[in-house]
């Protein structure tokens, strides 16, 4: 339609589920980190003590001295609101060194090969089922040849170990990618429960004030230069002209066929998640970076388009049109206040007849002369 919406402006406003399901996530992975930072950092600078003083292993004891230290630090900085991304993987790669330098200093007898089948569940717990994989193979690249060479040579020692280690190791593996795979899966589906209309596949009013809170927390730059303009957002809200007598006249599940093909038509205009649907037959679309002359132009090509189109559910020829309002937003602008705005003009065209788009300072004459 050469209307669709692109995306290389300045700032990209993520789908709300995908965004929610990220940040649950992360901060799941974060909680973890912080804790495990505090344990892990406590394990290591115990055996850092006794490494020192009780088996006189001070290359082992300094290793996990200074790992156990640095986890404490970042549990400190995790504690306080203040952890970094790198931080998780500097707790993988800790305790991978601090378990794998153990192990190869030791005689396979004192068991610190038991440390590294604990490394499989780390990894994904706090990077995800594929870092997690990567990170698992890695490790099992050394390990398992080392282990069967510190084993001692009779009745197969070697070979048993060897095996026995990676049964297990990649059972563990296993069964936390598994887990992982699954949790995310769930959460996906959680995420489009709350934040999905069910009826049209748009997204909703849930959604929506998630798009105000990321567009309010985006921070003007300070180093823009004068005469670039702050990037502007306007809002269309459509609304279906009389659909009270599309359901009186040929019931609720035709309506809600004709609430469906309408989603579909307003998809072929910009992607999915610039669409909300925050009313009955209300649909709301995100316009970024658009002036008022072409938001404008935007919402008449939707109109026009619903006016021409013959809507056939269940093989009912159905003619409908819409009201458009448009409305600008601005930083610091609530939820509230924005749409409350977006109805008043949506309104004035509805006033004025129907099957009309209003902006506010730009009525429909003004608009055809700018064009």
């Amino acid at each position: 339609m050469g209307l669709k919406i692109t995306h290389d402006d300045q700032f990209v406003y993520n789908d709300p589920m995908r965004h929610q399901t990220n940040t649950l996530l992360t901060e799941t992975r974060n909680t973890l980190h912080q804790w495990l930072s505090l344990v892990i950092g406590g394990i290591m600078l115990f055996f850092c003590f006794f490494n020192l003083f009780m088996i006189n292993q001070p290359n082992v004891s300094l290793v996990n001295g200074v790992f156990g230290v640095g986890n404490l630090y970042f549990f400190f900085m995790a504690y306080h609101g203040k952890a970094k991304p790198w931080h998780r993987h500097f707790l993988t790669v800790s305790a991978t060194a601090a378990a794998f330098f153990a192990f190869y200093n030791a005689d396979v007898r004192a068991g610190a090969v038991y440390w590294l089948l604990l490394m499989p569940p780390l990894y994904c717990l706090l990077n995800g089922p594929k870092l997690g994989l990567i990170y698992t193979l890695l490790l099992a690249l050394p390990t398992i040849p080392l282990l069967f060479i510190k084993s001692d040579s009779i009745a197969y020692f070697p070979y048993r170990s060897s095996i026995n280690f990676t049964f297990a190791y990649f059972l563990a593996c296993t069964v936390c990618y598994i887990y992982e795979k699954q949790y995310e899966k769930n959460s996906v589906n959680l995420r489009k429960m709350a934040y999905q209309d069910p009826l049209t596949g748009t997204q909703n009013r849930h959604a929506l004030k998630i798009f105000f809170d990321q567009f309010n927390r985006i921070p003007n730059d300070p180093f823009q230069h004068p005469r670039k303009k702050e990037e502007s957002m306007r809002l269309l809200i459509v609304d279906i002209d009389y659909f009270k007598q599309v359901n009186d006249t040929f019931g609720h599940d035709i309506g809600d066929a004709v609430l469906v093909d309408m989603a579909d038509l307003l998809k072929r205009f910009t992607d999915s998640h610039n669409i909300y649907r925050i009313g009955g037959e209300e649909f709301l679309i995100t316009l970024r970076n658009h002036s008022a002359t072409q938001a404008y132009k935007f919402a008449e090509a939707i109109r026009q388009r619903v006016e021409s189109t013959t809507f056939t559910p269940q093989e009912h020829d159905i003619q409908i049109t819409v009201s458009i309002g448009i409305a600008e937003l601005h930083k610091g602008q609530t939820f509230r206040s924005f749409l409350r705005d977006a109805d008043q003009n949506l309104y004035s065209a509805k006033n004025q007849g129907r099957n009309l788009v209003h902006y506010g300072v730009i009525d429909t004459l003004e608009s055809v002369k700018s064009a």
